[in-house]
């Protein structure tokens, strides 16, 4: 070899020295930095006339695993959907008790059985139909809590939407600020490799917030797709997303769209992802469990009540349905309505034969015929029956009558006599009027004598047949059908209520499993590419070391090389 040879070959690992110093110091500087992956330069033979004269540097970067950059992401989209279930639940379930509590749901409909169960033994005494009033007030206002507690997680599911699709943008806009960075580049430079890095981090991040796929084209541009939809390619098509403010059991909401066009039904994963499955269906499941207990107790009680009458009986009745004069009216059988006295005493007696009513405004005329009794349908739509000398009160005996395709009777039919009004769990509430008065509570039933004349009782102060059926209602066994996670069953009412706390506290539970599982999944995956290709600074630092001799060496051969050259210089002069 040529000195000249040796001048150039000693001269190009005095570079590639240099580059590698420079690169492992850079991968020290930056070992804690997030994605950062250990950089290294590749090296290559300078061949000239078939000789080997040296080295050159021929890339800086880093080579990792595509299927392990892949699985991270996948794991990414796994943990952030279930992350965003735990939390939620853990607050709705910690609204709703456990069963055996105090102010649990379960409990309160005990509550209530028992102090039904004493009015009943007790048909005439206020402070009982008082303290039954205050259960059953108890358990609407419960109900409208636990309804509200789900309802406020499915505003708050709906606004944490809106600021999800906020971060992605904010995302999608990075990774495209990266592909122009990028653009005609191969990542073989130190800082196209670092910019490769800050893309894949950036693209991690994505994948945590919905779930995404992903290509690097020959171009080095990744263009990022939800479903079907390209969200960065030549330019960020953004999401577009507005949260409705306040929610109930019955708001509609918007669609995720790009350009005009809902995505909402593309989104698979991510925390986007669990955040609409738990706004549009693991919360509204659980109001369904609400709603479904609601109705039973409203049904199952009402159907009661409303063979009753009070005593003495009220002034008016005013139905908790709706109707209108026009509306038609199939019935088949008797019903009684009696004005009475303050001792219960009939003053007045219509028997109404309800197959000669065909409108209730053919009901309406028939009662208005009536010398004591009047009925008028309201502007909001409600029925009043009522006695037309404020002496007097109305009495509805059902007879025999069975009116629609449940059957009712007709207090039943119109709610003239309901204890609970409302049509779930989130307006379920107590009689106003028993409320303000709760002598009009009714403990027993009217006579269905069929010789019940003017003068006779038609029900006196002790009678408690109402009572004791009420009583039995919450030992006897409601139909439910599937509502939320709960199949179809027939159970108690207060078992149901207990069914729906075991099964909101299971879901808190399983959500906390699932998020903790699906977190350590995708930290293990992380740990294991920082382990693979993250920066060693112990191994760094013996690189370097490595580097300063080869720099050095090659130093000494420049100097001894260059020493040479003069010493043949001197001969030649």
């Amino acid at each position: 070899m040529s000195i000249r040879a040796a001048q150039s070959a000693a001269f190009s690992a005095l570079q590639s020295s240099q580059t590698g110093i420079a690169v492992s110091s850079n991968n020290i500087a930056n070992a804690s930095v997030e994605g950062y992956t250990t950089k290294s330069t590749s090296l290559a033979s300078n061949v000239s006339g078939g000789s080997a004269v040296g080295v050159s540097v021929t890339s800086v970067g880093s080579s990792v695993d595509s299927y392990l950059i892949k699985a991270i992401n996948e794991a990414a989209s796994e943990s952030g959907y279930e992350s965003v279930f735990a939390d939620p639940l853990e607050i709705v379930s910690s609204n709703f008790g456990s069963v055996g509590d105090d102010d649990a749901i379960s409990t309160l409909i005990t509550d209530l059985e028992t102090s039904i169960a004493s009015l009943a033994a007790s048909a005439d005494s206020q402070s009982a139909k008082s303290l039954v009033l205050t259960d059953a007030e108890q358990i609407a206002s419960e109900l409208n809590s636990l309804s509200a507690s789900v309802q406020d997680q499915r505003a708050s599911a709906d606004q944490s939407i809106e600021d999800t699709v906020d971060q992605i943008n904010s995302l999608l806009n990075e990774i495209q600020s990266y592909n122009e960075q990028l653009t005609g580049t191969d990542g073989t430079t130190l800082a196209s490799s670092e910019i490769e890095d800050a893309r894949a981090v950036a693209i991690q991040e994505l994948s945590e917030l919905v779930d995404v796929s992903y290509y690097t084209n020959s171009s080095n541009q990744t263009q990022i797709y939800i479903g079907g939809t390209l969200v960065v390619g030549s330019q960020v098509q953004e999401l577009e997303y507005n949260a409705v403010g306040t929610v109930n059991a019955d708001t509609v909401f918007g669609e995720i769209t790009v350009n005009g066009n809902s995505i909402t039904d593309d989104v698979s994963g991510g925390a986007l992802g669990g955040l609409i499955e738990l706004r549009d269906e693991t919360l509204p499941a659980i109001q369904d469990e609400l709603d479904a207990l609601a109705v039973a107790l409203m049904d199952s009680v009402n159907a009661v009540t409303n063979l009753g009458t009070s005593y003495p009986g009220p002034n008016e009745l005013t139905s908790s349905e709706t109707t209108a004069l026009t509306d038609s009216f199939s019935g088949t059988g008797t019903v009684r309505l009696v004005a009475t006295d303050e001792d219960g005493n009939a003053v007045e007696i219509l028997d109404i034969d309800l197959t000669t009513v065909t409108t209730v405004q053919d009901l309406v005329d028939q009662i208005n015929g009536s010398t004591n009794m009047s009925a008028t349908v309201n502007a909001d739509g409600t029925l009043t029956i009522a006695s037309t000398d404020d002496d007097y009160g109305v009495s509805i005996i059902n007879m025999d009558a069975e009116i629609g395709a449940d059957a009712q009777g007709l207090s039943d039919y119109f709610g003239l006599n309901d204890m609970f009004t409302g049509t779930g769990a989130d307006d379920i509430s107590v009689n106003s009027a028993w409320l303000a008065d709760s002598s009009l509570v009714p403990t027993g039933s009217g006579s269905d004598d069929a010789t019940l004349a003017v003068g006779d009782s038609v029900i006196s102060s002790g009678s408690s047949d109402v009572a004791e059926a009420l009583a039995n209602v919450f030992d006897t066994n409601v139909s439910f059908d599937a509502a939320g996670n709960l199949g179809s069953t027939k159970t108690t009412l207060s078992d149901y209520a207990s069914e729906i706390l075991s099964d909101v506290a299971q879901q808190a539970s399983t959500a906390e499993t699932k998020a903790s599982v699906a977190s350590t999944a995708f930290s293990d995956l992380v740990e294991s590419f920082s382990n693979q290709y993250g920066v060693n600074t112990d191994e760094e630092a013996l690189t370097l070391a490595n580097l300063e001799s080869a720099y050095e060496a090659a130093a000494a051969v420049l100097e001894i090389t260059q020493s040479l050259m003069d010493t043949l210089l001197e001969a030649v002069r």
